[in-house]
């Protein structure tokens, strides 16, 4: 089954202390490029979780953001500097005992003071609970997939459609291709005699000689069959477990090359309107291969 390279994923876990939230969007890009952003620092093991992504994500732009916040109520994110608050509470007295004063110090006037109140160390946290946002990013891909599978069903049922129109169009063209052949022979007989009006003295079988050359330069039989071959083998892709966005894509310059080809060779106004046809419904197969993986 098709898989879409556009979705979004997003998971969320949480201990008694911290909330880790990962959000994975992915867009159409040729190759996998992975960007990685987060609130904290010294991920050391960022390659790890990158690996972990393009091993779902083979093609793609994909964007992830890890965001760790501190559950209400709990104080662990801030650490008290016990040195420098008892060094500025010394400082105090000291004061009050050189000039006499006697104002109290409040609380908010402690937590004012720079650096006694610190953030603790965010590489503490992504080491300590690596396990946990490790799954948690999983997590985020697990959705991430089962949206781009969702996606890519639907993708596969509009493909399947213009598939249809399209093998249809091809069995109008074959059926004219293949009719009023001694009508053909007959129009380029009266041709050729009108610009030899002498054509009675020429050998008949060179005159149909002549004429097969014509045919066969007009002959378009070869491209249907190929283009025919191409679309069973399209049909195949749609049904593979793998990821087929780089075949299908290879595929259709095969199929559009093929039905330039009968536009060019053929004189038919009916089948070059076909041709058209054709070529307008593989341009919207074309749009929604750019977005399969």
């Amino acid at each position: 089954m098709l898989v879409s390279m556009t979705g979004y994923g997003r998971a969320e876990r949480e201990n008694n202390k911290f909330t880790f939230n990962v959000e994975i969007k992915s867009l159409n890009n040729r190759f996998v490029d992975v960007i990685l952003r987060t609130n904290l620092q010294n991920l050391n093991y960022e390659e790890e979780i990158i690996s972990n992504i393009k091993k779902k994500c083979v093609r793609g732009r994909v964007n992830v953001n890890i965001n760790v916040s501190l559950n209400n109520g709990n104080s662990d994110m801030m650490v008290l500097n016990s040195s420098k608050l008892n060094s500025y509470l010394n400082v105090i007295k000291k004061i009050k005992r050189e000039t006499g004063l006697k104002d109290e110090v409040s609380l908010n006037n402690l937590l004012n003071i720079p650096d006694v109140i610190n953030k603790q160390d965010s590489g503490d946290i992504s080491l300590k609970y690596k396990t946990l946002i490790i799954r948690t990013v999983r997590a985020a891909l697990r959705d991430l997939d089962d949206y781009r599978k969702i996606e890519g069903k639907n993708t596969f049922n509009d493909i399947k459609n213009i598939l249809k129109k399209i093998n249809a169009i091809v069995e109008k063209i074959n059926s004219i291709a293949n009719t009023h052949t001694k009508k053909e022979v007959n129009f380029y007989k009266k041709k050729i005699k009108s610009f030899l009006p002498v054509i009675n003295k020429l050998d008949n079988d060179r005159v149909y000689q002549e004429i097969a050359i014509i045919m066969e330069k007009k002959d378009i039989n070869e491209e249907i069959i190929r283009l025919k071959s191409h679309m069973k083998l399209f049909n195949i892709y749609l049904m593979n477990k793998e990821y087929v966005g780089k075949k299908m894509n290879f595929l259709l310059q095969e199929m559009f090359r093929e039905i330039n080809t009968i536009g060019s060779k053929s004189d038919k106004v009916k089948i070059n309107h076909y041709v058209v046809d054709v070529k307008d419904n593989l341009e919207k197969i074309k749009e929604q291969v750019q977005n399969i993986l």
